[in-house]
């Protein structure tokens, strides 16, 4: 690494670094809390600086800007303190987060903003309570959790925490997508695949970010091998390695995947038709969108809006009715009002990526 010690060019890439006051005793607490969730490995974490401390007004505004909209409240606001420390990679973001009691609320996306990403959450001292999707959960330090962004949320503490927070954009996990969607919202253990070791790289990249000025190499490199531990901790949790039916699960789900993936044009894909061309029962497709954030409807349409977006902002169409008829849709009405309701635009005002050869010219 470069050794300049001199606050780093990325360290506020999309996020001002915000930090507030750890006093020594919590970081002695987080060094305890870091040794034992390392153990027996020998590998020991060193405290973090000084920080300057956050009040109830600077806190929302910091945690709005670092990962997304919330509403936040607190208990006592005038009592309130915390720090944050956020560092933007590439496209994942990493925190060390510190407050005593808040709670958040995560509301319906707005039709103009889209974020596809989740967030995974480490409790390091104290618990945490969540709630996605009818999912109820206590994080506990030495577990960790999966939110989804694209679905409402409410998440709090009742006593004092430190978190450490990783934010992904989903595209970046696309082969893990099936192992998110059932493991969300549940509590998992750090102690299985490689918890541990993306618990301690997290604390080692906010540590070099703040030490060192790094190349833009090195981010890169960084990022990467922060990834690869993701994908490492978020492929084979032990509730999925050690049964059998999830990944029978899986194979059904890819196979269902496959097939409507392929028949987007088609206006009759409901679950009886999609379930008879996958050879098994439309009871059993509903069983396994039970355990999913959304229905077989829901699934189906977003693939659709997903395709047309694509579709639209890549120029290959002509008309508006064309692109409808493309992924299902002979209404063409209809068509641009969800897709409006979905994007926050019309079909024919989508940005253009500029790739495409078609004229696009159609009205939506």
């Amino acid at each position: 690494m470069n050794a300049n010690k001199k606050p780093n060019r990325y360290q506020n890439t999309s996020h001002q670094t915000l930090l507030a006051d750890k006093t020594k005793d919590i970081a002695a607490h987080d060094l305890s809390m870091n040794k034992n969730l390392l153990s027996p490995s020998g590998l020991e974490i060193p405290a973090t600086e000084r920080m300057q401390t956050l009040g109830a007004f600077d806190w929302k505004h910091t945690i709005n800007e670092t990962y997304f909209d919330l509403d936040v409240s607190f208990r006592q606001p005038n009592k309130f303190s915390g720090f944050l420390q956020h560092a933007k990679l590439l496209e994942i973001g990493v925190s060390h987060y510190h407050a005593n009691t808040v709670h958040y609320n995560r509301g319906r996306q707005s039709s103009g903003y889209i974020d596809d990403s989740i967030l995974i959450t480490f409790p390091m001292t104290g618990d945490v309570r969540f709630t996605q999707k009818g999912r109820q959960l206590t994080s506990q330090p030495g577990q960790f959790f999966i939110e989804l962004s694209s679905l409402p949320y409410e998440f709090y503490h009742l006593q004092q925490v430190s978190l450490y927070v990783i934010k992904v954009p989903l595209a970046l996990l696309s082969p893990q997508m099936g192992t998110i969607e059932r493991q969300f919202a549940r509590s998992l253990s750090i102690d299985e695949g490689a918890g541990r070791l993306l618990v301690f790289q997290i604390r080692q990249i906010l540590e070099l970010i703040q030490q060192y000025r790094l190349a833009a190499l090195e981010v890169k490199i960084l990022e990467q091998q922060l990834l690869n531990l993701i994908v490492l901790t978020l492929s084979a949790p032990k509730e999925v390695m050690m049964s059998t039916s999830s990944s029978i699960q899986s194979v059904h789900l890819k196979r269902i995947e496959h097939y409507v993936s392929l028949n987007l044009a088609s206006s009759d894909l409901n679950p009886k038709t999609v379930a008879a061309a996958c050879h098994i029962s439309a009871r059993y497709l509903h069983k396994l969108f039970s355990d999913l954030p959304y229905t077989f409807s829901d699934w189906v349409k977003e693939l659709r809006l997903k395709q047309a977006n694509h579709i639209l902002k890549t120029k290959s169409y002509v008309t508006i009715y064309e692109v409808s008829h493309r992924v299902g849709y002979g209404d063409q009405g209809y068509f641009s009002r969800i897709y409006k309701q979905h994007f926050g635009y019309t079909p024919r005002d989508t940005p253009s990526t500029g790739t495409g050869t078609g004229t696009g010219t159609g009205t939506g």
